[in-house]
This record gives structure tokens, sequence and C-alpha cells, in this order.
């Protein structure tokens, strides 16, 4: 399978399971990964998305060693690979808009593809032998839908830039640095890190993680006041509406603490 996934105690993880290859994916591969994206976004009995790679790597990007490519009868048109395109450009939004935190578990190379669904997620934690690298240069191609709007966001417009033109790899350091990472960990620490978060989420109280995430990406787009009242209304609707924030002022006031049921 070229996907494995697993969902426990309100944690979903998505695994990328072509190791022999560094997890690159095809087609089918992201279509796969569309459709259980797509389930988990409106399954309450998951609270959290990992997504992570079998392996010694994350994802080297898409796969160009071209047997889809040799197997088609007719090479594919411009309007349809636009088509297939715009299907798969439903991953990073969902890792970015889905109503639940979502964490990008990365280790080895992080490339291409690989990287946009990483810089998608909300939460990039990575192990000391990551490398990014964007290689749509290298491969004559100008990138997936969303890495220059994410990356942007992320880096800043001057090293978004530099990324996409001079395709220059990245290490865990200076991702860190350049705050494309929220974490570095050894190697044997990465998969315990990010169960830990995970858990911490899946435990939390869901709804405001999810109008936590809608403020934020308005953020990115919108005027001060426009961000601050849409702020104002997802506060009072939690406020007044959420049994967790309920639950959070009765365990306050009880000196305990509080269990969130995610609504």
């Amino acid at each position: 399978m070229s996907i494995l996934t697993q969902v426990e105690q309100g944690v979903a993880t998505l695994t990328l399971n072509r190791p022999d290859r560094l997890n690159a994916v095809t087609e089918a591969m992201l279509d796969e990964v569309v459709l259980t994206l797509r389930g988990w976004s409106v399954d309450p009995a998951v609270r959290c998305v990992v997504l992570a790679g079998a392996g010694r790597g994350f994802c080297a990007g898409y796969d160009l060693s071209g047997d889809e490519k040799a197997a088609r009868a007719e090479p594919m048109r411009v309007d349809e690979a636009a088509a297939r395109m715009s299907i798969h450009a439903e991953i990073p939004l969902l890792l970015h808009r889905m109503p639940k935190p979502t964490i990008a578990c990365i280790r080895g190379p992080a490339a291409g593809s690989g990287l946009v669904m990483a810089a998608a997620c909300d939460l990039r934690i990575a192990s000391r032998t990551v490398k990014f690298k964007l290689a749509f240069a290298s491969a004559g191609r100008c990138g997936d839908p969303g890495g220059s709007y994410l990356l942007t966001r992320l880096l800043g417009a001057a090293r978004a830039r530099e990324m996409f033109l001079l395709d220059e790899p990245m290490t865990g350091d200076q991702a860190l640095g350049s705050g494309l990472i929220n974490r570095l960990v050894d190697d044997d620490r990465l998969e315990a890190e990010c169960a830990a978060l995970a858990a911490k989420l899946a435990n939390g109280p869901t709804a405001a993680f999810a109008a936590m995430k809608r403020n934020l990406n308005a953020a990115a787009v919108s005027a001060l006041e426009e961000s601050m009242a849409q702020e104002a209304a997802s506060n009072a609707q939690i406020s007044l509406l959420s049994h967790d924030a309920s639950e959070a002022a009765k365990a306050f006031m009880e000196r305990r603490t509080p269990r969130f049921l995610g609504y």
C-alpha cells in the first residue's frame, strides 16, 4: 500500500509508504491522500492529524521515474493535467484549513511536493537528518499549488524566492532558524516528540482549535480591523456555545484538569 493510516485516541496518522523511493509520490498515491484527508477533516473521532513518511525519508517529491506516464496509452493533455493538479491541490488546502491541528513529522529528505505538504501543516517537527529542497527548478518546473503562498508566509518573500530560484538545500538548523520548522530533535526522539504533541492536541479544545485556525488563516490576508472582527465573533461563539469553554471554567474553579470533549 502506498499509504498507511491509523486512528487511535483521536490522533489520525497518515504515513507515506514508498520507502524504497523515499516516499516520492505518484498520482495514484496523491489520490489516496486526498480521499483520506477529506474523510478525516469531517470525522469527529479525528482530533489531530499527523503526516509522516516511512523509512529514512519524509517525501522526496513527485516521482519522475516515468512509470505512470509509460503506462498511458496517450500523453496527458494540458487541460487534463491541470484538472488532476487541481484535485491534488486539495492536499495542502485540507492540511492548512481543516478544523483540527495538523503535524508534519519529518526526517530525511523533504523535497518538492513533500515540502509543500509539510509547509501546509500547522506544526512541523523535524529530526536532525532532515534536508529541505524544493527541487522544482532542477526538474524544470515552477512548483506545486500552494507552495508559493505557504513558503512566502513561513519564510518571508526574500527567503522563499531564494528557495525557489536557487534551489539550494536547507539543513535542519537553517530551517529552525528561518522559521520553516517548529522543533528540531534527535532522530531517535522524532516519533516520540510528534506523538506527545499529537496527544496533547487531540486532548485539547477541538472547537477552539478550529476557530484559532480560521482566525490565523484569515489574519494572513486580512486588514487588522477585519481580523479583529472575526476574532471577536469567534471568541463570542466559543465562549457562549462551546462545552469545552464551560468545562475549562468549571475545572478552574474546582482546581482540576479540564476534560475536553471537542465541541
